[in-house]
């Protein structure tokens, strides 16, 4: 499901608001971890020459 980004920004506004600071933190690394992971995959196949290893993508570590 894809949303509008005003409605998307609303959504993670209202998730993250009662969060803690440390649990607000964590929110942020997923987020930037999913950031990434989207701006790699919009490069995937546009350079049939690179020899990349897609696989290998460094994430924040994220303790729940």
């Amino acid at each position: 499901m894809r949303l509008p980004t005003k409605q998307l920004i609303n959504k993670i506004e209202h998730l993250s608001k009662d969060l803690s600071p440390a649990q607000l933190a964590h929110f942020l690394d997923i987020i930037d971890a999913m950031t990434a992971l989207v701006e790699e995959a919009g490069t995937v196949g546009l350079d049939s020459n690179s020899k990349t290893d897609t696989h290998s993508v460094a994430l924040p570590s994220v303790v729940h």
